[in-house]
């Protein structure tokens, strides 16, 4: 059963806690008491010692100034006062004879430590017959004598004892009472801790939708369960997506993957080489076009996980797009589509020349692709404070504002693009690497008229 609760209340953080700080909250009452005790003890020591003190001096005074009889006659007439005052006080002679002894009438003669009375110290004598401890001092007369004044401890030690009580009265509700609020605090700070382990737990069980309950959201452990919603946003949104994105290959590469079948079918059908030639060629191009799917997923992935190494450099952005152009203009004048640009001057970036070729190909091959015949498309750059503005605008069929929000998803098409070839992967590549390099890309389409797309990049890459 020990063992048992001893691995609950490690295994439970509030319990563990409350159970400490009790311990440090008994551990600190126990030296507040013990020091207030020992203060009030030595208060009311001193008192007693100051009050027999006083009585003294007063004696050998009185001794000195009127003589021994009238210090007895001083003595016997306070009689009532020493005795209601649980006194004890004794007169000797030049020989150490008792002269006088006034006390209570129910204390005993005898008393321990007769043999200090030579010394001025302070000593503890007991009365023999009943037990009674006194606090006694000797002083010496001017005349050769004694007197001994001795006061009862027992009024003292009941008064601490008093004291002692009230302390205790106040002090253990104190204590309980700040463990009852020290265990409430510690369940309210950890309870986002619980609300953590529950929605991890839930998660477990497949329940992506389950999030933290906020419950102070400018304490640290607000802003933590803020991140861990926003982290489980992020992996519901990349679990989907990679679930979908997996959907929609396994269908692309369904089609390729047939045909390779059919084509392979129909050559070892055939007696003829040529056409044998010609469907193992119709499988080459079918799994070139598998790779090439699975070559840009992988990129856009690894852009996406923040993997990709670029390799930044100081790059001619003009030249770059002048490169390019040259590459897409003979499949643009197969199409009849004119291909514009408007560069003045040279523009010089940070950033990684084969990425953002691919970004400026699949813009222009895009453009080119959906212009109709006699169509136009223009390339323009143009600086704008830290950034340099690439616009490839066309005019094409533009694409509905139902389909913007999404066209740079993975594998989306428009419904005016499933006519075309394509994967649908260009435009998710390219928003990928833009912001790869800190940069972004907007779309602005009117369908029917044409769209632009608005690369910003920054001149300088900062990691």
């Amino acid at each position: 059963m020990f063992l048992g609760l001893t691995d609950k209340c490690q295994r439970n953080t509030a319990l563990n806690l409350t159970i400490r700080f009790a311990l440090i909250f008994v551990f600190s009452a126990l030296i507040i008491f013990a020091t207030v005790n020992y203060l009030i003890n030595k208060t009311q020591l001193d008192k007693d010692q100051q009050f027999i003190n006083s009585l003294l001096d007063s004696y050998q005074r009185l001794e000195a100034q009127t003589g021994r009889e009238k210090l007895l006659h001083v003595i016997k007439r306070d009689i009532p006062y020493i005795q209601k005052s649980f006194l004890r006080v004794e007169l000797f002679d030049e020989n150490e004879e008792l002269l006088l002894l006034v006390q209570p009438e129910s204390w005993g003669k005898k008393i321990t430590n007769e043999s200090l009375l030579n010394k001025s110290t302070w000593f503890i004598s007991e009365i023999v017959d009943n037990g009674i401890k006194v606090l006694c001092r000797n002083i010496a007369l001017e005349s050769g004598g004694k007197v001994r004044v001795g006061l009862s401890v027992q009024p003292r030690e009941n008064q601490v004892t008093e004291y002692t009580i009230i302390i205790l009265q106040v002090m253990l509700p104190l204590i309980i009472f700040g463990l009852i609020i020290t265990a409430w605090m510690n369940w309210q700070a950890l309870r986002p801790v619980t609300d953590l382990i529950n929605t991890v737990q839930s998660i477990r069980e497949k329940d992506l939708k389950a999030r933290v309950t906020i419950r102070n959201p400018s304490s640290e452990l607000g802003e933590l369960a803020k991140l861990f919603n926003q982290m489980l946003s992020q992996i519901e949104r990349l679990i989907n997506s990679m679930q979908q994105s997996l959907d929609a290959v396994a269908h692309d590469i369904r089609t390729p993957l047939a045909r390779m079948r059919l084509s392979l079918e129909s050559a070892l059908t055939q007696q003829d080489s040529i056409q044998m030639r010609e469907a193992l060629l119709d499988c080459a191009e079918e799994g070139e076009r598998i790779e090439s799917l699975l070559n840009v997923l992988m990129d856009i992935t690894e852009v996406e996980s923040g993997i990709l190494k670029l390799h930044i450099e100081k790059l001619n952005l003009s030249k770059l797009v002048f490169e390019n152009l040259d590459l897409y203009r003979f499949v643009a004048e197969e199409k009849s589509v004119e291909l514009l640009s408007s560069i003045d001057q040279d523009y010089f970036i940070q950033a990684d020349k084969v990425r953002l070729s691919q970004v400026i190909g699949n813009l222009i091959d895009n453009a080119i692709k959906y212009t109709p015949t006699n169509g136009k498309v223009w390339i323009t750059l143009r600086k704008n404070q830290s950034c340099i503005i690439l616009e490839v605008q066309d005019t094409g069929i533009g694409i509905s504002e139902e389909d913007i929000p999404h066209i740079f998803e993975r594998l989306y098409r428009a419904d005016q693009s499933r006519t075309e070839p394509g994967m649908g992967l260009g435009l998710c590549l390219a928003k990928a690497i833009v912001t790869a390099h800190n940069g972004t890309i907007k779309l602005n389409s009117i369908q029917g008229k044409g769209s632009c797309f608005k690369v910003c990049l920054p001149i300088e890459f900062k990691r």
